[in-house]
């Protein structure tokens, strides 16, 4: 395999980092490791000798030799302390790009390496953190670099160690795997993976809602960015995570340019691959009127101008002359149910209920019912009860039918013990309106 012309991708951790030249400077007494041969000793001596500034000549000369070596020992080894200076010696031979391809080459002669021993490593039983986000480094170094795909079987553990760092309470080991995971990312294979496990972008939704600064804010922006090249991502995004809402409170409040820049191309995508999903969002959250002030400010990179310019022209597009009732729908589809004029206007459900009945065959008072069971969000379940009020005073019999096949009246009377004062007042409201009614059995 000849070497990959890739730029590897950079990795900023002084954290690692540190730990890294503490472990490089410590002795390890491999003759006492039963594992190694004699020659084994040998090559780890001769190169330890060597201050690091002359390592570059031996490592180009017999590199091949180096990178099997290595790969060899992690395949073995189990002590902590040898794991460690392994993983060592691996980063500061990647230090060099050069050195890249002879880690690549050992696939020839085994289809796992030199992926499975350092996958290995994520699962050793340790406290030492360092063995297991070196590891990742390493493995994101590897992949970034690599022509050809990462194994299948190895994969779940990879995501699983990744999950559980971008999920941990440790910022630090977050922040390595998230950049782990934007280094991957690059490859079609880890996106469709990443996207069908899920754990990782649940962990990075989380992040992006506490207090973060903004190089973290882009790092896992960045991630999703990546993901929302992806057809199913792109129309699933919204929908499991509320990206478009999450993503504009993000830019309104953004200080960096690069963090609105990412913002911005990943709506462009949400918007090119799977506007029917991903358009009601962007109506709820006003996001026209945002991209419209966005476009008057001053803008180092032409890329943001670019795709400012091709949100606003599209949305405009897409969402001129909507009516009322078109907007309603928005709404309801979004599941972003806001206090919007159609909720508290009388003469909009007497001359809509019908349409709202019979729209697909009910489906609209399905989606109602739907948010009742399923949001957490109060406003959602407010303004939802209200709606149930409103549908049963306007629609008669039907909507009394549609509302008691889905377990409506059921819900509504549920959320009448709620923690929240404002739930529980429309929802009290609504259950007057139904039992003002003469309700089917």
């Amino acid at each position: 395999m000849a070497a990959v012309e890739v730029i590897p991708p950079p990795f900023f951790s002084p954290y690692l980092d540190d730990q890294l030249s503490k472990l490089a400077a410590r002795q390890i007494p491999w003759e006492r490791a039963k594992l190694l041969s004699q020659e084994e000793c040998t090559l780890i001596r001769s190169l330890d000798r060597l201050p690091l500034s002359q390592r570059g000549h031996k490592i180009a000369t017999e590199g091949a030799q180096y990178a099997k070596l290595y790969i060899d020992l992690l395949r073995k080894l189990q002590r902590v302390d040898t794991v460690q200076a392994v993983l060592v010696s691996i980063s500061v031979m990647l230090a060099d790009m050069k050195a890249f391809h002879y880690f690549h080459d050992l696939r020839k002669d085994n289809p796992l390496d030199p992926y499975q021993p350092i996958v290995k490593c994520l699962t050793m039983d340790t406290d030492e953190e360092f063995v297991h986000l070196e590891s990742l480094r390493i493995l994101a170094l590897l992949i970034a670099t690599d022509s050809t795909d990462f194994p299948d079987e190895l994969l779940p553990t990879l995501l699983t160690s990744l999950a559980s760092f971008i999920n941990g309470p440790h910022l630090q080991s977050r922040d390595i795997a998230t950049q782990v995971l934007n280094a991957v990312l690059g490859k079609k294979q880890f996106r469709s993976a990443v996207w069908k496990q899920g754990d990782c972008i649940s962990g990075l939704v989380k992040w992006l809602k506490d207090n973060i600064s903004p190089q973290q804010q882009y790092g896992a922006i960045s991630c999703i960015w990546q993901l929302s090249f992806e057809q199913n991502a792109a129309e699933g995004l919204d929908k499991k995570y509320d990206i478009v809402a999450l993503f504009t409170e993000i830019a309104k409040s953004a200080v960096k340019e690069k963090v609105i820049r990412v913002i911005v191309a990943t709506f462009r995508n949400l918007l090119t691959l799977a506007p029917s999903q991903n358009l009601p969002s962007m109506f709820v959250v006003r996001l026209l009127p945002f991209v419209d002030s966005l476009t008057e400010r001053k803008w180092s990179d032409e890329d943001v101008v670019e795709d400012l310019q091709f949100l606003k022209e599209e949305l405009k597009e897409r969402l001129e002359g909507l009516t009322t009732f078109d907007e309603y729908v928005s709404e309801l589809e979004s599941g972003h149910l806001v206090w919007s004029p159609a909720h508290e206007s009388d003469d909009f459900w007497r001359l809509e209920v019908g349409r709202i009945q019979t729209e697909a065959n009910g489906k609209l008072v399905r989606r109602l019912i739907e948010l009742l069971n399923t949001s957490h969000d109060p406003v959602v379940l407010a303004v939802a009860c209200n709606d149930v009020a409103k549908f049963v005073k306007y629609g008669g019999d039907k909507s009394k039918q549609l509302l008691n096949e889905g377990n409506g009246k059921t819900r509504v009377m549920q959320l009448m013990t709620s923690e929240n004062p404002d739930v529980r007042y429309w929802a009290l409201m609504a259950v007057q309106q139904i039992m003002s009614q003469h309700w089917l059995k």
